[in-house]
């Protein structure tokens, strides 16, 4: 879990006890879990509780259960975290086609003014390529969980 914190921490800036939160959703048992118990168990605040339901759920990511007491509950949906990444991968690309229209734009601008312009182009084409063979390639691993 702490691993999970980290990660998410250094390359995208979340605080730590929301990946810590999300790394413990991974691997907890049960799978589902009470807002409250999150809070008891892991020694986090209920706003970073609550601000992980509202980033994850409405993905599909985490699924939430309303509890009879007004409580909700959290679980995580391991089958849709990768459909979810993969989708949000897959959009980056469409970004390069918003790059192109502003190099067209700018297509008597300056060359320093297109020059940022010009390697986001670039970038973003590149990605369009290589980003939807990966998941080509990506094979699911089968249902049976090995060590």
């Amino acid at each position: 879990m702490n691993r999970v914190a980290e990660h998410y921490r250094d390359t995208d800036r979340m605080a730590w006890e929301h990946g810590f939160l999300i790394g413990w959703l991974m691997i907890s048992d049960p799978v589902e879990q009470p807002a409250s118990r999150l809070c008891e168990v892991l020694g986090v605040s209920r706003e970073a509780v609550d601000h992980i339901d509202k980033l994850l759920v409405p993905p599909g990511v985490l699924e939430r259960t309303e509890l009879p007491d007004g409580e909700y509950s959290l679980a995580m949906n391991a089958e849709v975290w990768p459909q979810t990444v993969q989708q949000a991968m897959l959009a980056l690309p469409s970004f390069h086609s918003v790059m192109r229209y502003g190099l067209e734009a700018l297509a008597d601008a300056s060359e320093e003014r297109r020059r940022r312009l010009v390697n986001m182009e670039q970038f973003f084409r590149y990605l369009g390529d290589e980003i939807p063979a990966v998941f080509d390639r990506y094979e699911p691993p089968a249902t049976t969980v090995s060590p």
